[in-house]
């Protein structure tokens, strides 16, 4: 018979497990488009944030006992944390299933119709007004990160031009779904499932537990 902590700890496995799971569910589908997908530097960091929180919040909401009090205050920090760490709108970007390679060459293309004149030193360019974009590509996930260092508010209209005209080249480029596509979709499939295979035979009794704790 399913006890209540039982079932309190199959609900903690699933809201640690949901979230990264759809998660690597997200990071499946936008790497299984025939062209790449950019993400602002706030949503990517948005949605990391939130995937994996739930590692932390579920053993730290358990220590200091749940409650909607409680849960609202772990929900503003996860929030806060947002606000305050993630990039500032228009200085990053993140692309999916691309190259390296080319995403510099869209840059530069992106830069040219923008009428922004740069130079370009290996996988950094400066921008005459000041500014430096910097790349780094993280080869597992298949994307590429494109950095703005240096810019005040005076460049935030080059940069929004900037940003539409990488966006609009990029949209044009035709890619192969990335082979790792499979690979995020059966990751967040295994652990949306996994959970509930555990628990099947046991679904009246939870039904049963959670009417009581209702009622």
């Amino acid at each position: 018979m399913l006890s209540t902590w039982q079932l309190a700890l199959s609900l903690q496995i699933a809201l640690v497990a949901v979230p990264v799971a759809v998660y690597f569910l997200v990071l499946g589908l936008l790497n299984s488009q025939n062209r790449p997908q950019v993400l602002s530097g706030r949503l990517d960091f948005a949605l990391l944030i939130a995937a994996f929180s739930p590692l932390c919040l579920v053993p730290l909401l358990n220590f200091v006992g749940a409650s909607v009090l409680t849960v609202l205050a772990a929900l503003a920090i996860v929030a806060g944390l947002i606000a305050v760490l993630a990039p500032r709108p228009h200085e990053t970007w993140v692309l999916y299933n691309i190259s390296k390679e080319r995403v510099l060459r869209s840059m530069e293309r992106a830069l040219d119709a923008s009428g922004i004149s740069c130079s370009r030193q290996g996988e950094q360019i400066t921008l005459t007004a000041g500014p430096v974009i910097r790349i780094a590509s993280f080869p597992l996930l298949r994307n590429v990160s494109i950095h703005v260092t240096g810019g005040g508010k005076e460049q935030l209209g080059a940069l929004r031009r900037f940003e539409a005209e990488l966006a609009r080249g990029v949209s044009r480029i035709e890619v192969a779904p990335s082979p790792m596509a499979v690979s995020f979709v059966l990751v967040s499939t295994a652990m949306i499932v996994a959970p509930l295979i555990l628990v099947a035979d046991r679904v009246p009794e939870m039904v049963r537990i959670l009417t009581d704790l209702i009622h």
